[in-house]
């Protein structure tokens, strides 16, 4: 880890590219009393996105009113959907 007056310069662990930490961010860790980081931000997105859920939206129609809706269920699946209004003025 290397400093300047403007930034922290630091290897990542991962893809060994150097990065930096400029002061406003190095701040940010401060105050919320995390660690400083040890990959780099593309090292940390990858990291990121590969801990999320996939999810699929799919097309089909309101079992009511056959309006079109994008729903998480693929049009095939059991499950009643309605869109929005339906919805609820099935709730009452």
């Amino acid at each position: 880890m290397t400093n300047t007056a403007e930034s922290t310069k630091q290897i990542c662990k991962f893809c060994d590219k150097e990065f930096k930490i400029i002061p406003q961010e190095q701040k940010f860790y401060d105050r919320k009393k995390l660690p400083t980081p040890e990959n780099c931000p593309k090292c940390r997105q990858k990291r990121r996105l590969s801990l999320r859920n996939e999810r699929n939206l799919y097309k089909r129609k309101c079992d009511k009113c056959k309006k079109e809706v994008i729903s998480t269920y693929k049009p095939d699946s059991e499950y009643t959907i309605y869109c929005q209004e339906c919805y609820w003025e099935y709730l009452g």
